[in-house]
């Protein structure tokens, strides 16, 4: 009889029957669900694939030992669909294969799902199930879970709002070297409130340990370390107040592609702050940073400084697509600035038709803003016949979202038309609401 080499598929197959001989022989998986001898290997052909940069078959290894129920398979898997390694990037698939490995008490699961749940990618957003999750990594020890923990106790992110019982878990995740517990401590026993006393002493030792652990890790090249240090050197909390010191650190963390960095130095140099003297155009050069690596105000602050000339050459084609890509990002209110630009004409040609097209875009996504410019056109016949019934329903709607000048305009037009053309008006208003509500 001749021997053949089993195919992969077989290999599998038999890896899988040697791993439910071996869990009797070798024990079940760890209590936390990391994998025991005859599970690791049973993996060590996706870590050899790994290993030579082949995310494609790596994948497909964690995927079938996933399905046999090994935790860490389960959530490999579900890292490599989070961040599309080996396959194509997929949220939703990411949480399930999380949820199975939380459900086998993999620790680092428990984390990672929550961070799905508290943002809602690939899972309905829910506190109350992140905070849950949370407290289930905490309780293995991880100290940013337990920072999380204490932020969401703190402002009532899934339970009520109890900035006291925040406390022990900020202390916990601090002394395990939480920067962010250290600087929470330190805030919350600076200044007297009705849940946490004040205590100048604590708060002054929280900054210290924070900032002389920051210190380290900036020294390192850590451009995290660098962007917090530059906040605590901006306000003088827990060092001397140093603006020109910030300004370097923030420099350092922006250039690193920090772009809370990016932003934050953007908009000091902007408009300038105490001992920091305003530099639009640098200004500029960070907003654009920050722009390119997705973030929507600063594609939303940059799109109006084109569409202005400040601190740049006017260019009204590049307010445009600046404000059509923080869109894009999620940016509504570029809506109505895109009008703004329409109706001015002084970077782009006027044209009071594709202003109102813009304006109502910004209505339907809920924009005031959008409201009022609606009831602008109306009343002034721009863009749109002129149409006093339709200009108070439409400053009555944006009076209802609390825009500053639209009760006045409502009451002025109102003055224009009788009652039947203002109860028309409110019916519109109404007919408008229950669509878009």
């Amino acid at each position: 009889m001749t021997w053949h080499w089993p195919t992969p598929a077989a290999r599998r197959l038999l890896l899988l029957a040697a791993l439910l001989v071996g869990s009797s022989l070798a024990g079940c998986a760890a209590p936390d669900g990391k994998p025991n001898r005859v599970q690791r290997m049973m993996l060590e052909p996706a870590r050899n694939a790994e290993r030579r940069g082949d995310d494609v078959a790596a994948f497909r290894e964690y995927h079938s030992a996933a399905q046999g129920g090994l935790a860490y398979a389960q959530y490999t898997v579900a890292r490599f669909y989070e961040q599309g390694r080996g396959t194509q990037q997929n949220d939703v698939e990411a949480a399930r294969w999380y949820q199975a490995a939380s459900n086998q008490g993999f620790a680092q699961a428990h984390k990672n799902l929550a961070r799905m749940y508290e943002s809602g990618r690939g899972v309905p957003q829910n506190d109350a199930e992140a905070l849950a999750l949370y407290r289930k990594a905490a309780a293995g020890g991880d100290a940013s879970a337990e920072f999380k923990v204490g932020q969401f106790v703190e402002r009532g992110r899934g339970t009520e709002a109890d900035p006291a019982a925040a406390v022990p878990h900020y202390r916990a995740a601090a002394r395990a070297g939480s920067v962010g517990a250290q600087l929470a401590l330190a805030r919350l026993f600076r200044t007297d409130d009705d849940d946490v006393p004040e205590d100048q002493e604590r708060s002054t030792r929280w900054y210290a340990e924070a900032v002389g652990q920051l210190e380290v890790e900036a020294r390192s090249g850590d451009a995290q370390a660098n962007e917090r240090l530059a906040g605590l050197y901006l306000n003088g909390r827990g060092v001397p107040k140093n603006p020109a010191k910030a300004v370097a650190l923030y420099e350092s963390a922006a250039r690193a592609g920090r772009t809370g960095a990016q932003v934050t130095l953007a908009r000091l140099l902007q408009k300038g702050a105490d001992g920091i003297a305003p530099d639009s155009a640098k200004a500029a050069e960070y907003f654009q940073m920050a722009s390119d690596q997705g973030h929507r105000g600063a594609s939303y602050a940059l799109a109006q400084m084109y569409g202005d000339g400040e601190g740049v050459l006017q260019d009204g084609a590049r307010a445009v697509a600046l404000y059509q890509r923080s869109v894009d990002q999620g940016e509504t209110r570029s809506y109505a600035r895109l009008g703004d630009l329409y109706t001015k004409g002084d970077a782009v040609p006027q044209d009071h038709v594709e202003a109102v097209e813009w304006y109502t875009l910004a209505a339907e996504h809920g924009d005031p803003k959008g409201l009022f410019r609606l009831g602008e056109a109306y009343e002034r016949g721009r863009g749109v016949p002129t149409d006093l019934v339709q200009a108070l329903m439409w400053y009555s709607l944006a009076d209802q979202s609390e825009y500053g000048q639209a009760a006045e305009r409502a009451r002025r037009v109102a003055a224009q038309l009788n009652q039947e053309e203002a109860e028309r008006a409110a019916q519109l208003a109404a007919a408008w609401e229950q669509r878009s509500g």
